[in-house]
């Protein structure tokens, strides 16, 4: 019988800490050989939408092998009042290859990028580090401002917040105040997010650099999750070459899909 979890089952079952937990893992399975995530398979649709099909394996004590089919379609929440990204997860047997369990992997898709972001703040990020700035107040936001804040052990003191879109910052101010009990300061001028920031997260869908590489202070952590086509980017390449440390989930994922590393590189910049 294949077991069926809906998105309310996903939320009780495993939060942002076990998240962190469980990707860090992840990561260094695929570190040691024991996991495999082969390039995604991109389907996409015109200029509004992208479907990717995304399938890996973790041996080892883990044991499993799933694969889950992704849709990024930014005009869902303006045209349709739904997530901008949706997903499905199928997980197999490992040794049958029966499918034993579809499962929403719309939440868990949110939950496993904050969890990224967490990982890489953990290890990366200032231990002292307490103001975070993101760029961006849609679904994916608010676990990214989750994600930091388990990684800092709870530290996170303020955060600040640009979108064009001034309903969603409102949002997105009323819900972090509420879960987290941390300031949040809502901005209309993307340069300020970057003056005192100490972690800076930009979750977007823009084609183009969000601010200056130049204007970032030494020891400021990035994490970028919104690029994921060879034509957007969230970065420029001045802050590309600046970085002392560049952590990638995948570098043949960044280097055939992402644009913050494929403009660059084809301009001869990077």
């Amino acid at each position: 019988m294949v077991l069926l979890l809906s998105q309310e089952d996903i939320k009780s079952l495993i939060s942002m800490q076990d998240a962190i937990f469980c990707v860090e893992k992840a990561y260094k399975s695929l570190s040691t050989g024991e996991g495999y995530n082969p390039q995604r398979i991109s389907i996409e649709k015109d200029a509004t939408g992208q479907t990717l099909i995304m399938p890996g394996i973790i041996e080892g004590s883990i044991q499993s092998i799933a694969t889950k089919i992704v849709s990024v379609y930014r005009n869902n929440p303006e045209k349709f009042n739904i997530p901008a990204v949706l997903a499905k997860i199928i997980l197999q047997d490992i040794e049958t290859g029966e499918v034993i369990s579809i499962m929403d992997g719309t939440y868990l898709t949110t939950l496993r990028t904050g969890a990224a972001t967490g990982v890489s703040v953990k290890y990366l990020a200032r231990k002292n580090s307490e103001f975070l700035s993101i760029f961006g107040a849609g679904a994916q936001s608010q676990a990214q401002v989750e994600g930091v804040y388990w990684a800092l052990n709870q530290n996170l003191k303020r955060c600040m917040v640009y979108d064009p879109n001034q309903t969603s910052m409102g949002y997105f101010k009323k819900s972090i105040e509420h879960r987290f009990g941390i300031e949040v300061k809502i901005s209309n001028n993307p340069q300020k997010l970057i003056d005192d920031a100490d972690i800076i997260v930009c979750a977007t869908s823009s084609k183009d650099p969000l601010f200056l590489g130049e204007s970032i202070k030494l020891g400021t952590h990035i994490s970028s999750i919104g690029s994921h086509l060879p034509t957007h980017r969230e970065l420029d390449e001045t802050l590309m070459n600046l970085a002392n440390v560049i952590a990638a989930g995948s570098k043949d994922a960044c280097l055939n899909e992402a644009g913050d590393f494929i403009i660059p590189i084809k301009q001869g910049k990077l």
